[in-house]
């Protein structure tokens, strides 16, 4: 049951004009990481205003594994509190809004495992301007906080204006004891094999009965083009979400943007807008380059995996790698291949977000992460004075800790420590 501590909501209300014209839309950058002792992901969409006032919708999810279970009866209990606040461009709080959730597992497996524990979404109405958003995820049991900061800016809608809202993104999710599915935010903005069904939910604000040519296209982080969508649309309201289904299977690993061009029919001056998500794992990214994949799998093979890797000839490098896989399978029933798939998503999360001059996953950051995963807790200090930027990575169960330090104060993090706690 979620109980509200404070709350400042109101109704959206909207002015419908009949003249179109149009402006481009700034980039969507996607999701910023939390930071602190929990890990959380949390997307925000922002309404236009037509009226004085506009909306800011709030997404957020948090996995088991990031969560502190506590032992409670016959299973495990996480308790945590979730705050949003946002501030005005001097610092004064204009609203905000606090949750507190429960969350409860039979088994300690389910404590580990890396699926959404718990998402919700909630909603701020404000005037139009800039504004910082503060969010943060406490858990009561243990103190821990983890935290993201954003800024958000709420458009003023000038009446008759054409635009767009920011684009949601949204996966499957299987609902029900008979395996059924239905769609549902994706507030981390990331698909790969595991997800690989994409939905893009596209907000148009515009005159109703107006005629609409719409082009969606979707780039690759060099910029090649990969999709192409295009269709014709009738505004049958003030408010159109058009909706755009997409497989990532056909995409590589890295950071993606998907642009929306909308423009008047039979003429007029069109709007755009374009927003990042990212691919982390994906059939066409493993195979291209023997030398890389030997490098990352280095990582976490044992002497013998690898000597049996780097001497077969190149007519036996395939089935040495299924052996490989096969042989690391911890569930060898089942279809999937567990260890592969979270090797391949650590690896895809590496190069997504320790890129420096090198790909992520050369980086101390992302081979301590593919070793390891998620650490349980993060430590964090910004650059100040006389001082340089670090973070320090704790690993309860191997009772260690890895200490980070950005010595150039180009956000390049090497190991400084590795220690016992």
């Amino acid at each position: 049951m979620r109980t509200s501590t404070f709350r400042t909501l109101t109704t959206v209300a909207v002015i419908l004009a009949a003249s179109l014209t149009a402006r481009g839309v700034p980039m969507d950058a996607g999701t910023p990481a939390s930071i602190g002792g929990i890990r959380f992901a949390a997307d925000v969409a922002v309404a236009p205003s037509a009226n004085g006032e506009g909306a800011v919708k709030i997404n957020y999810a948090v996995m088991y594994d990031a969560l502190h279970f506590m032992r409670h009866g016959d299973g495990y209990r996480a308790r945590y509190e979730i705050t949003a606040i946002l501030y005005d461009r001097k610092g004064r709080q204009v609203t905000g809004d606090s949750w507190c959730e429960t969350v409860t597992v039979a088994t300690y497996d389910e404590t580990n495992e890396r699926h959404t524990a718990s998402a919700d979404e909630f909603l701020f109405v404000v005037p139009p301007g800039r504004y910082d958003l503060k969010l943060e995820l406490t858990s009561l049991d243990t103190r821990a906080v983890g935290a993201i900061k954003r800024e958000v800016t709420v458009p003023q809608m000038v009446p008759g204006e054409l635009s767009l809202s920011t684009v949601v993104f949204e996966t499957d999710a299987v609902v029900g004891g008979e395996g059924g599915v239905t769609s549902v935010r994706n507030p981390t903005r990331t698909y790969g094999e595991s997800n690989p069904n994409a939905r893009a939910r596209i907000p148009i604000y515009g005159t109703p009965d107006s005629c609409y040519a719409l082009r969606i296209t979707v780039m690759d982080g060099r910029g090649l083009l990969k999709k192409t969508h295009e269709d014709t649309l009738v505004q049958t309201g003030f408010l159109r979400e058009y909706v755009y289904e997409f497989t990532v299977l056909d995409l590589e690993v890295g950071s993606h943007v998907l642009k929306v061009e909308v423009t008047p029919l039979p003429e007029g001056k069109g709007i755009s807008a374009r927003s990042r998500f990212r691919v982390v794992t994906s059939p066409l990214s493993w195979g291209e380059d023997e030398e890389k994949m030997l490098a990352q799998i280095s990582y976490v093979a044992t002497r013998d995996e690898m000597d049996m890797l780097t001497s077969v000839s190149p007519e036996e490098r395939g089935p040495a790698w299924d052996e490989f896989w096969a042989g690391r399978d911890p569930v060898p029933a089942t279809a999937a291949n567990e260890f592969k798939t979270e090797f391949l998503r650590r690896v895809g999360y590496a190069n997504a977000q320790f890129r420096s001059i090198i790909d992520g996953w050369q980086t101390d950051m992302g081979r301590i992460y593919i070793q390891h995963g998620e650490p349980d807790d993060i430590d964090s200090q910004s650059v100040g004075q006389m001082l340089n930027a670090w973070e320090i990575w704790y690993y309860y169960d191997e009772h260690t800790k890895y200490v980070f330090v950005d010595r150039d104060g180009f956000s390049e993090f090497v190991l400084h420590e590795i220690s016992r706690i």
